[in-house]
């Protein structure tokens, strides 16, 4: 049979199906016309979309929490797709971890050939955010980088030498190369997770720990999951299906979220508060556990403070130091109910273990090196109610009652229900059901997010949730705890990254504060006055005394800021005043990346890092226990290179910069340390042994016992698990849940009581109300009558992929900020009008979105637009100031104290209040 062509098949088939009509005849000119353009080969251009010539590994080195590993196809030296490797070792009885990807992974290789690809050194000619750029060689950009810093601090300081990066655990290589570089000429660098407002302040209150929360896969152990303030259909993409799958297999999920949502919509029931009385709700339900005592007695007694005795004279708990001459002020007392006779707890931050561990950083203490079993409590019966005498070393008698007989009784006044269904719009009869449900179906997980960790009085929300989970026992078993989900901020090898970051010792590092950094030297007016708040008084004092650090010290100004692998300026709260007083100060600001974004558009000199696909990486998560890896796929184009090289060659660039202004040496009296600026590059490779990127990798791998014996060769084969973590055991087959080395084990929590602390007695916490958990209102500051939230958006990661052609394809193309429809209709606005959004801070102007879903008094704006978008002004942190609350300064009380990333202030921007307002002025033209 002869084989027909393409244009005669065509024919055929038009013949039979239309015959001899006029639209045959007008699809016969088409085809003869298409004849002379016909190609040939139609029939392999499908295959060949399907072969390649290379596979490597690949992962997105953003902060998206993902951590997914792909292999990466590469076609004629062009990398043509990535896919999922879908290779993550299962675990028994759970639901696979594969696929890991979303929509946006999809298209990470567009940005390597797309219009924002940055491809040369570039240096601005114009003014800072005009646009205006020259090219420039590498080495007259690193020249003129190098002249600069050698000059800052000849003739200031290098504390005037500021490099942030965001968080480690996406691309710990990259993350070390500016750490190591600014650790050895000494300026200072800037923390992320509590800049972010991501940091779970609460939980290091409560726990003393920086964060710790299951693996996602957990979920699918949970019977009653409450989603609070956490959408994960939308953030936690890859993760999600647990949640559905938990479902399946019995589990109960609720979602409080005051807007409808994409999680909300596969949950089984919807509570809604409105925003910001999140803490009303919690501490209702805590009301209702007690008061019908669903409670466990034991638990409260074994591994809470609740028992522990507070004088009713001073209100602080009763130490050692008040009952028995030289005795510890870090030590506490329990009344034992069977002997009726006040007993010191073991475990305290005064009990010491034989062997004594050294400091971890993101525990308030390391406790590892107690004995099992320490905190058991044997033949001891806490109280956990009643008042008793106590008699003091000086004769006098005080009267102390227990945590838990404080606690209780102010519930009972400030959190009933009837006025925590006043406060919340949640009617009494739902915050009783659930509370019940909560309490009695085991094991139950509260799965909280942004939602819940951007308001300014966040740390006592989370208190609040962690009482509910110490009510009921829920910490360190599979299904249960609370679970905060912000950020890709775990590194769990955190000894490896830190021994490349900081070789000489984190000691020897100046660690600034970012949100005091910002600020301070940004000039903020957060307003806070207006509620009777004296940000300035609380911030004076904590510097003073140096319970926070602030840096350039004596009143300087920052001079050099060097800005890689993320996009400060866009996500900084306080935005205005950044560009309006900080910039100013700055005589250089660099910025090193893969794409033209915001912070590069108003930088001096632009330095084009190599993509993700073009560089080799580990890539870690919280929402997985397993180290992902990114290798070359092709070389960096054009003349990027890898961030480690980059910090390697401005090395190189400052020792000739240091010989040619004579200026080799100095020394640093802060860290008694002589300084050589001349053996630089000697110190950034270990003498040549780090020279490479992989060289640098497998020395994390190698450094930290987490990873140890875990080699580069092996992660391109597939995935490795951690071989351990930070509060629990690593089990073979069974998903990490943490703090089981507290609640299991029996070792004394990282707190200053030893316990999970709830009441803090700090001058502090008791100026604002908040020593034990409690609800405050949002803040109203502002006098405006929107509250403003910026969610994270489904279709970018902060500021990533928000300018993506593919992903933009997904939504309306450019940012708008959604209204529910009763206000749109009030102020007169229809969908996809312009509008205004203003307060006292800044304005941003993008168009309206009418959704149903939102709520009545609040609009909502998709986190941190790109400000060369579809903006006509702002973005969406112009209206934000940056808000320090003073209990976040506190660092001189046990676990409480600045360590980078482990506590201070997060600047929390969902208290804002705006306007909204039909913007009339002129606007693009509408196609």
């Amino acid at each position: 049979m002869a084989r027909l062509s393409r244009r005669d098949f065509l024919k055929a088939s038009a013949a039979t199906l239309l015959g001899n009509s006029l639209t045959f005849k007008t699809l016969a000119a088409t085809m003869d016309l298409s004849g002379a353009f016909e190609y040939s080969g139609w029939e392999n251009f499908h295959r060949n979309q399907w072969s390649w010539d290379k596979k490597t590994r690949g992962a997105h080195l953003i902060n998206c929490t993902g951590a997914c590993p792909h292999f990466v196809y590469t076609k004629d030296g062009v990398v043509i797709r990535e896919e999922q490797s879908k290779d993550i070792p299962p675990m028994p009885n759970i639901p696979e971890l594969n696929p890991r990807g979303c929509n946006k992974g999809e298209c990470a290789h567009h940005y390597m050939y797309g219009p924002h690809r940055l491809k040369y050194p570039l240096i601005r000619v114009g003014e800072r955010g005009e646009g205006k750029w020259r090219r420039a060689t590498w080495e007259e950009a690193l020249d003129l980088i190098s002249d600069k810093i050698i000059d800052t601090i000849k003739n200031h300081s290098p504390d005037c030498i500021s490099v942030y990066s965001p968080l480690p655990g996406t691309a710990p290589v990259s993350f070390s190369a500016g750490h190591r570089f600014a650790h050895y000429i000494g300026a200072h660098t800037h923390t992320f997770f509590d800049w972010y407002s991501d940091h779970p302040t609460g939980q290091t209150q409560t726990c003393g720990v920086q964060g710790d929360s299951a693996e996602c896969s957990d979920w699918f152990n949970s019977k009653y999951i409450i989603l609070w303030g956490a959408n994960p259909t939308q953030t936690r993409i890859p993760d999600a299906h647990f949640l559905s799958e938990a479902q399946l297999n019995g589990a109960k999920v609720v979602s409080i979220s005051p807007d409808f949502n994409s999680s909300t919509i596969k949950a089984d029931r919807w509570i809604h508060p409105l925003p910001g009385t999140d803490g009303a709700l919690a501490l209702a339900m805590a009301h209702v556990i007690i008061k019908e005592k669903l409670y466990d007695a034991h638990n409260l007694k074994e591994q809470t403070d609740l028992p522990y005795l507070i004088r009713r004279d001073t209100k602080r708990f009763l130490r050692e130091a008040d009952v028995v001459a030289g005795g510890s002020k870090d030590k506490f007392y329990i009344w034992d109910s069977k002997t009726g006779k006040p007993v010191i707890t073991k475990g305290s931050w005064g009990d010491q273990p034989e062997q004594k561990a050294p400091p971890v950083a993101f525990m308030g203490r390391n406790t590892h090196t107690f004995p099992k079993g320490y905190i058991a409590l044997e033949n001891l019966d806490p109280a956990l109610e009643g008042k008793f005498q106590v008699k003091l070393q000086d004769g006098n008698t005080v009267e102390v009652r227990p945590v838990f007989e404080i606690l209780k009784s102010r519930i009972e006044a400030d959190n009933n229900i009837a006025k925590a269904a006043k406060i919340t719009g949640v009617p009494a009869k739902t915050i009783i059901e659930v509370a019940r449900e909560y309490a009695t179906t085991q094991p139950a997980m509260i799965i909280c997010g942004g939602g819940t960790m951007h308001w300014y009085y966040s740390d006592v929300l989370l208190r609040a949730m962690h009482l509910l989970t110490a009510l009921v026992g829920s910490e360190g078993k599979n299904g249960g705890g609370m679970n905060h989900y912000i950020g890709q901020w775990k590194p769990v090898f955190l000894p490896g990254v830190a021994a490349l970051a900081f070789p000489e010792g984190p000691a020897k590092q100046r660690s600034c504060q970012t949100t005091i950094w910002t600020y301070i030297h940004a000039e903020v007016n957060d307003e806070m006055a207006n509620v009777g708040i004296d940000t300035d008084k609380y911030l004076k004092h904590a510097i003073d005394t140096r319970q926070m650090p602030n840096y350039p010290r004596d009143g300087r100004d920052p001079k050099v800021f060097i800005v890689y692998r993320g996009n400060w300026l866009n996500q900084a709260k306080g935005q205005k005043y950044v560009l309006r007083n900080l910039w100013p100060k700055l005589d250089l600001i660099v910025d090193i990346n893969i794409r033209m974004d915001s912070t590069a558009l108003y930088s001096d000199v632009v330095l084009p890092s190599a993509h993700w696909y073009e560089k080799l990486d580990l890539n870690v998560t919280a929402e997985h226990t397993y180290i992902n890896m990114t290798e070359p796929a092709i070389k960096p184009m054009w003349e990027s290179k890898t961030d480690w090289q980059i910090f390697l060659a401005l090395a190189k660039r400052v020792e000739m910069s240091a010989k040619r202004k004579s200026f080799e040496r100095f020394y640093d009296e802060q860290f008694k340390w002589a300084r050589d600026l001349t053996n630089l590059w000697n110190q950034m490779t270990m003498d040549g042994k780090l020279a490479e990127d992989e060289a640098a990798a497998q020395y994390i791998l190698d450094t930290a016992p987490h990873s140890k014996g875990i080699t580069l060769q092996m992660l391109r084969e597939k995935p490795q698990r951690f071989k351990a973590n930070w509060t629990s055991p690593m089990k073979e087959g069974v998903p990490y849940t943490p703090f089981q080395n507290y609640i299991v084990d029996k070792k004394p929590w990282p707190t200053l009581t030893g316990r999970q602390q709830f009441y803090l007695d700090h001058e502090v916490f008791f100026e604002m109300g908040v020593e034990l958990p409690t609800y405050k209102a949002p803040v109203d500051a502002d006098k405006f009558p929107f509250r403003f939230n910026s969610p994270h958006s489904r279709h970018s990661i902060h500021s990533t992929f928000k300018d993506s052609v593919l992903m933009l394809r997904l939504q309306r193309g450019g940012p708008c900020v959604e209204i529910s429809p009763i206000d749109a209709t009030a102020i007169g606005v229809k969908d996809n009008d312009w509008v205004e959004i203003w307060n006292s801070h800044g304005k941003v102007i993008c168009r309206a979105k009418i959704r149903a879903g939102e709520q009545r008094g609040r609009v909502s704006m998709w986190h941190t637009p790109e400000l060369y978008m579809d903006l006509l002004e702002g973005s969406t942190q112009s209206v934000c100031p940056v808000r320090i609350t003073p209990t976040h300064l506190v660092g001189n009380y046990g676990h409480l104290v600045f360590r980078p990333n482990y506590y201070g202030p997060a600047g929390s921007q969902r208290d804002v209040r705006v306007d909204v307002k039909r913007y009339i002025g002129a606007t693009p033209i509408s196609l």
